[in-house]
């Protein structure tokens, strides 16, 4: 393997920060999980590891600023971790969406109800007669099923809130 192959803590660091810096770009230019955004993450990422290589490579104490850099990354994560602990909250949540404390439940009832309806025909002769007093048969019924209420969900559903 040639010098110019072998991997060392430079390049590692220098791309890891060209990475980093792709990122925030595509998420600062609204640009993730795009074609254009991958097409600018690559760019970004393989110029960005030439850059940040080179100028690790002249300045000496770049292990001072990146040990540094990750003191400061270590302390704000303890720092938003106990801030969560302590509220009940996450730091990152929107103000303006529900709280991991609010409970939202919604429960659909569909019943139906079973209407019957009987259609009696009572012959000439026992015009008189109640249809429950008559002795012959009713000659036809009808029984339809159909829901109570308008209650019942339509085709389209609505959206959760």
């Amino acid at each position: 393997m040639s010098e110019k192959e072998k991997i060392t803590p430079v390049k590692l660091v220098a791309s890891v920060l060209a990475a980093v810096t792709a990122a925030v770009l595509s998420l600062r230019l609204n640009l993730v999980g795009t074609i254009v955004g991958a097409v600018l993450a690559s760019v970004v990422t393989t110029l960005g590891a030439v850059f940040y290589q080179r100028s690790m490579e002249r300045e000496k104490r770049w292990q001072i600023i990146v040990v540094g850099g990750l003191l400061v990354f270590v302390v704000t994560v303890l720092a938003a971790t106990s801030v969560q602990l302590v509220s009940g909250r996450p730091v990152t949540a929107d103000p303006s969406g529900p709280t991991p404390t609010t409970h939202t439940e919604t429960e659909t009832r569909t019943e139906t109800t079973r209407i019957e309806t009987v259609t009696v025909t009572v012959p000439p002769g026992t015009s008189g007669q109640s249809p429950a007093e008559s002795t012959t048969p009713p000659s036809s019924s009808t029984v339809s099923s159909q829901p109570s209420d308008s209650s019942t969900p339509s085709s389209t559903p609505e959206p959760i809130r």
